[in-house]
């Protein structure tokens, strides 16, 4: 109760809430927009915003920023596309900072520091909401698992492929050949699925001018952020002062 009665009193936050990414009497506003993208329902949508006003809360309030999931993410990729929204209105009228994305180098360490940075948002997620993040919206699909899913959408033919090659006269030859030809794909999509290409974002670097295409004017101190998910996703940087 006490957590929530701040929240009422912080501008930061009283902000947010107000603010809306549908601009008034259009026929096709950001929430169908981003709907209609990413195939989800109206409803759904709508609850992805909030969280991604949540998320955006926390990069601004934590020393270290936030991770999004990659649900939020999204949303946050599509308000990028809104240059004039986001960098005009939205950095320097709500935020009164600067939230950049920036490119992950990429790697395990890199993956594993961002699925720690994940995993302590959603622990600040707690603490400062009073409540778990919803797992509709935050909770991560390994890609592993995806990539099995596939696969399995390829087992009847792998599967008539064997059966064809027992029926000929070198069906040894030819079954260890598929083998081997089958283990390298299964191989490469989990090599795949680690080393995804994953945004990530220096949680203390400062903006130096080049702001992908805009800045904001308001506030001195820069966010610097970053996306693409798959199971550590990169963030925002601390907004400070």
């Amino acid at each position: 109760m006490e957590t929530k009665m701040l929240l009422q009193n912080d501008s930061l936050w009283s902000r947010l809430q107000e603010f809306s990414l549908d601009t008034p009497n259009v026929d096709f506003p950001f929430s169908k927009k981003l709907a209609k993208e990413e195939k989800w329902t109206l409803d759904f949508t709508k609850k992805a915003i909030e969280e991604y006003k949540k998320f955006v809360y926390l990069c601004c309030v934590l020393p270290n920023g936030a991770s999004p999931s990659e649900i939020v993410d999204k949303v946050w990729h599509m308000h990028l596309i809104y240059t004039q929204n986001y960098w005009e209105e939205f950095c320097p009228n709500i935020l009164q900072k600067k939230l950049h994305h920036h490119p992950s180098k990429g790697g395990f360490a890199e993956k594993e520091k961002h699925q720690n940075w994940f995993s302590d948002t959603l622990k600040s997620y707690r603490e400062i909401f009073q409540q778990e993040a919803p797992e509709e919206i935050w909770k991560e699909k390994p890609k592993v698992k995806s990539w099995l899913k596939r696969m399995a959408v390829f087992s009847p033919l792998i599967i008539l492929l064997l059966m064809y090659s027992c029926s000929d006269g070198e069906g040894f030859i030819s079954v260890m050949f598929m083998v081997v030809v089958c283990a390298s794909i299964f191989i490469f999509g989990i090599v795949e699925s680690i080393l995804g290409d994953n945004e990530v974002s220096d949680p203390h670097k400062k903006d130096k001018g080049n702001n992908d295409g805009g800045g904001c004017s308001g506030g001195g101190s820069g966010c610097s952020g970053g996306g693409g998910c798959g199971g550590g996703c990169g963030g925002c940087g601390g907004c400070g002062g």
